[in-house]
């Protein structure tokens, strides 16, 4: 019974650490057996249901994706059709006047062809991320990097900014420029979210085993809906937005081991919280 009541307790384990292919092989049938049984059954059950819900996810992924794609590139396809009509029509037109709608039109087809590009080429780069080239480093250096570059531009929007850095180096294993390219979104979003003016807050802090940074706007905030949505690759609320900035944000977090949460609410402004896991940090010689 000892061993059996062990060999129960190793599964368990296990399964919580997310092994959930985990079985016991326990016989007896007693009532010990019939909770192996019983465990054995749950955790077949729980794998299934992994299985279905990463499959629904893939799907409902892939449609988000043909869905924004498709969004995206609808904007700049119906002016080029419309111009290849005119053209068309035109070429009953005498030769000067056509000339002068040919001229119109081909600076028309070109914007429209680089406007292609450019959405073709920002799905392109999403997709094709790198993974982190990680070194040693100060997790302070990218918040003063990231504030520094964007302090001219937050002042010309009427922005302050309001820093708070922790006075003890924080290591972490990173890539410095992933993070920040993702730290420089999470910025650009706070000006964005104030047009008229406002306070961004970013702070770093030690948390446990952490390194915290904190990124704050006064903005308008965001519905729970935007909230939920916020990650989806492709989802935006601009007009003008591929939606790839935070999905990029994420990504970036999640390469480096970290965390990163929302706390928003209509009119109360946005924080970021990113967590990311502290290394000892070498001597040095």
């Amino acid at each position: 019974a000892a061993r059996a009541s062990s060999s129960m307790g190793r599964a368990a384990g296990q399964v919580a650490a997310g092994d959930w292919e985990t079985r016991v092989d326990i016989r007896t049938r007693d009532e010990v057996g019939e909770l192996a049984r019983s465990f054995n059954n749950m955790t077949r059950q729980l794998g299934e249901q992994r299985d279905r819900l990463v499959q629904t996810e893939r799907v409902a992924a892939w449609r988000e994706l043909a869905r924004r794609l498709a969004h995206e590139l609808k904007n700049p396809l119906f002016p080029l059709q419309i111009t290849v009509e005119n053209m068309v029509r035109a070429r009953r037109l005498p030769r000067k006047e056509f000339d002068e709608v040919f001229t119109e039109s081909a600076t028309t087809l070109q914007m429209e062809i680089a406007n292609l590009k450019t959405i073709i080429g920002r799905f392109s780069d999403f997709s094709k991320m790198p993974k982190p080239q990680a070194i040693e480093m100060d997790a302070r250096e990218s918040v003063r990097r990231v504030v520094k570059l964007y302090s001219p531009a937050l002042e010309e929007k009427h922005i302050q900014v309001g820093t708070s850095i922790a006075s003890e180096p924080l290591p972490i294993l990173g890539d410095s420029e992933l993070l920040h390219r993702a730290l420089s979104n999470l910025v650009l979003n706070a000006m964005d979210a104030m047009p008229k003016g406002g306070t961004l807050t970013v702070s770093i802090a030690r948390a446990g085993e952490m390194a915290r940074i904190a990124i704050a706007d006064t903005g308008e905030g965001m519905t729970p809906e935007e909230r939920e949505r916020l990650f989806t690759p492709y989802y935006t609320t601009k007009q003008h937005g591929t939606g790839l900035g935070l999905a990029i944000v994420q990504a970036v977090i999640a390469d480096h081991n970290g965390t990163i949460a929302v706390e928003s609410a209509e009119g109360g402004g946005t924080r970021f919280l990113i967590g990311l896991p502290l290394i000892e940090e070498k001597t040095k010689p």
